[in-house]
């Protein structure tokens, strides 16, 4: 988590110096190296090293992603695609474990990260033969420190900026609240098997995935503003839903999962239409913004996700109250920072 949220800070300023494509090639071989490290770590400490590195690599992939979709969409387009593209990687942790634990199971720990090394080269040949570049405004002073730390400050001392961004950290630290929570609750309360908890987790992925395809059908015609608000109001009323639920005496595998599929049914609509209101002003550093917003997102939803897991008191309350207040957060912080900005009435301007 360290290495992803940091080699964001990096990554997108080169490719607003270097392009797209040059970062996104060097990113995925320092991935590739790093794999090919994991499977042959003698010890733990050498697997985490190794893991350290594999993040670094693999940070590209967001912050650079989302910059290529800032350079080849208008505004009123982006959150459109980026709601696709949530959806879209919505299937990595559904498909994720069942290959993970396929793979494991039949041939050892070790055969996971051979299997990432090939799916690193896979992509990197993609990126290579099918990747064009999209960065035509290169910025050769991106990476000049004087200008990446004045780049930074702007972005950090923006109101809107910052509104947007905090969207997407609120609605990731509810879900990494729930996620470092889940596997205690289901397992070590509720008494699951462990394969059965990869199919509820399932439940609560997919429902992101349908609430970022709802959101890619509506989001041009009702605004990201509003889109924001809705989402937000939803996550507020299945987090209030998971609260009182148990506070009732109502706990079992049902009552835990689907409020929190309601929450992140609600999370679908927020991150496509964080992430376009965020980038989308800054033509000249998509990459720096892009890069700030990643970090804060992973950073904060580690923290969070952190101090849920060392709340937990033998019930299922400390993750409940947390991700409740989540939505009520958004709301409060979103019409603070944006909507009553005077600029905050409409989506950013291109």
């Amino acid at each position: 988590m360290v290495g992803f949220a940091a080699g964001q800070l990096f990554v997108g300023p080169m490719s607003d110096r270097f392009g797209r494509k040059p970062v996104l090639t060097v990113s995925l071989a320092l991935f590739i190296i790093a794999s090919v490290l994991c499977s042959l770590a003698p010890d733990l400490y050498s697997l985490c090293a190794a893991r350290l590195l594999q993040a670094l690599g693999a940070s590209a992939t967001m912050s650079v992603g989302r910059a290529i979709v800032r350079d080849s969409f208008a505004s009123d387009k982006m959150a459109q695609v980026y709601a696709y593209i949530g959806a879209a990687l919505a299937l990595g942790p559904i498909v994720g474990p069942i290959f993970g634990g396929v793979i494991e199971v039949s041939s050892g720990w070790r055969s996971v990260f051979w299997f990432l090394t090939a799916f690193g080269c896979l992509m990197l040949m993609t990126i290579v033969f099918l990747l064009r570049e999209t960065n035509t405004n290169l910025n050769r002073d991106a990476t000049r420190p004087a200008r990446l730390i004045g780049n930074y400050a702007t972005l950090l001392s923006t109101r809107m900026y910052m509104g947007y961004v905090l969207c997407n950290a609120i609605c990731y630290g509810g879900i990494f609240a729930f996620t470092s929570c889940s596997a205690y609750i289901l397992i070590g309360l509720l008494k699951i098997s462990p394969d059965t908890f990869g199919a509820l987790y399932a439940i609560t992925v997919g429902a992101y995935g349908v609430g970022t395809l709802l959101a890619a059908r509506i989001t041009r015609r009702v605004g990201i503003n509003r889109m924001i608000v809705y989402g937000a109001l939803i996550m507020t009323i299945f987090g209030e839903i998971g609260v009182i639920l148990p506070m009732l005496g109502y706990f079992n595998v049902w009552t835990v999962i689907l409020p929190f599929a309601g929450f992140a049914f609600g999370t679908g609509f927020v991150f496509p239409s964080g992430q376009a209101g965020g980038i989308s002003p800054y033509p000249k550093m998509a990459g720096a913004a892009s890069s700030m917003l990643s970090c804060l997102q992973m950073s904060t939803a580690a923290v969070i996700g952190a101090v849920t897991a060392r709340m937990l008191d033998g019930s299922m309350m400390p993750m409940a109250w947390v991700v409740f207040g989540m939505g009520p957060i958004l709301l409060l912080s979103f019409y603070l920072l944006v909507l009553r900005n005077p600029r905050g009435a409409g989506s950013p301007s291109p």
